[in-house]
């Protein structure tokens, strides 16, 4: 009786250790498959998080500058903002600077009263030359005082300006760049802003007031630096002499 029960006791063993061999293994490749699913999802997230390496000189340090144009409103008959040019761009920049939200009516606001503020200080509110829009505009309207004129410059002082991060606000004459979207015979006097520079197309993007469509507007680099020229300040004075200049905006 005892032999038949340790024959019983025998073979139970027996069959218990057939059977966990049979089923370990497989617990072992269950548990290999979710290691490695474990480690596949660490690997993609530490992916994750190195993939977006961004060179900063591609980035743009002015994506947030605002547009308007010179006339917000389109009221192009208005001479307020028919010679709005250097008000639309100095307003452009310093709420950039600033980090302040622009709209139509802020800015036909905003023009309307640096307007007034010229002809209260300076006794007309047309054509203000670079200094004049730096000193009047951006420092006196706007008591804003991160700006300077650059005066004799050349292509590549305004690159390298905009790679500093500074803005910038070139006077111009409007009949030179060739803008299918200006009044024909386009403007003597003009005022727009550069905001970034393409080497590999050789152009310079813009904001320019003069145009509802001059936001992020393109001109040709050769183009654009032959019609930089500064003017007087005042009614439509004469221009005697061509001066490449540049006013300068900064956070």
């Amino acid at each position: 009786m005892k032999d038949k029960k340790h024959r019983i006791v025998l073979l139970i063993s027996v069959f218990i250790i057939m059977v966990g061999c049979l089923i370990w293994p497989s617990q072992l490749i269950i548990e290999d498959i979710v290691v490695e699913d474990v480690i596949v999802e660490d690997i993609e997230d530490v992916a994750e998080v190195e993939e977006p390496i961004v060179d900063l000189g591609s980035q743009d340090p002015f994506e947030k500058l605002p547009f308007t144009p010179q006339a917000p409103m389109a009221e192009w008959d208005n001479p307020i903002f028919q010679d709005g040019c250097e008000e639309a761009s100095s307003l452009m920049v310093v709420y950039w600077a600033l980090g302040k939200e622009l709209n139509q009516d802020i800015a036909r606001q905003e023009i309307i009263a640096m307007a007034n503020y010229q002809e209260e200080k300076l006794g007309f509110a047309e054509d203000t030359s670079a200094d004049d829009t730096a000193t009047w505009l951006i420092k006196g309207y706007f008591k804003y005082d991160k700006t300077e004129v650059k005066k004799e410059i050349q292509i590549e002082d305004i690159i390298k300006e905009l790679q500093l991060g500074r803005i910038v606000i070139v006077p111009a004459d409007g009949q030179l760049l060739g803008n299918p979207y200006f009044t024909v015979p386009n403007p003597e006097r003009h005022n727009l802003v550069i905001r970034g520079y393409d080497p590999d197309k050789r152009e310079f993007i813009t904001n320019d007031p003069g145009t509802k469509r001059g936001v992020l507007y393109r001109y040709d680099q050769d183009v654009l630096y032959n019609a930089i020229r500064d003017y007087p300040s005042g009614y439509h004075k004469p221009i005697t002499r061509i001066e490449k200049t540049m006013i300068l905006v900064w956070k």
